[in-house]
């Protein structure tokens, strides 16, 4: 289970908007205990409070990168590898590398090649669009999208492996199709069926 946009409850721009969610959050966890999720949250739209509440229920919630400010989509298209080297590094003195693990997802899934690079020399894992394949740098770990059904690709060694996942994609505010409260009785039947769930990072260990 991994949702985009966790934020303060900001309009972002015309096209997304921040949300802090954590309400439906927590039911899904009481109704099934074992319930884990990966939320690729907007650094620049983090609150120390929603940073300390993520913290503090660490072990069924995850937090990965989402951009950086995401005041477009394409914020990231044409990010060059210092640019963002800046952010992340501006971000992680406010000790954002306490909250976060190391996992990235563009905004409107644009990034640049020099975003791969960079994720690839750090130790990065990237979630991404099949469509990107051709220039995803072939060694870095990636969760990817298929016309909605997700592969995770990891090339430990240059050891080739694949495996399809089965995981639900939403969005932390009401986007007209996979918002969370407008698709919270889906989101809801599924969690409670599930017998294991899994971080999007847990795929690479």
């Amino acid at each position: 289970f991994e949702w985009d946009d966790l934020g303060a409850n900001h309009v972002i721009s015309d096209q997304c908007r921040s949300h802090d969610c954590r309400d439906q959050l927590d039911k899904l966890h009481i109704l099934n205990p074992a319930f884990k999720c990966t939320l690729f949250a907007i650094p620049g739209e983090m609150t120390h409070e929603l940073l300390e509440w993520c913290f503090k229920n660490r072990e069924w919630v995850e937090l990965a990168w989402h951009g950086v400010f995401h005041n477009t989509n394409y914020e990231c298209e044409k990010m060059t590898y210092d640019e963002f080297d800046q952010w992340v590094g501006y971000f992680n003195q406010r000790l954002f590398n306490t909250y976060f693990v190391k996992g990235f997802r563009a905004p409107g899934w644009q990034i640049s090649d020099d975003i791969y690079k960079w994720l690839l020399d750090h130790g990065w894992w990237v979630a991404d669009q099949g469509y990107n394949d051709s220039r995803r740098p072939l060694e870095l770990k990636a969760y990817v999208n298929y016309d909605g059904r997700f592969h995770f690709f990891d090339y430990k060694d240059r050891d080739f492996s694949e495996g399809a996942v089965d995981a639900y994609h939403g969005h932390t505010w009401d986007v007209g199709w996979n918002g969370i409260y407008e698709d919270y009785d889906k989101v809801e039947r599924l969690v409670r069926e599930t017998k294991e769930f899994k971080f999007v990072s847990e795929l690479f260990e």
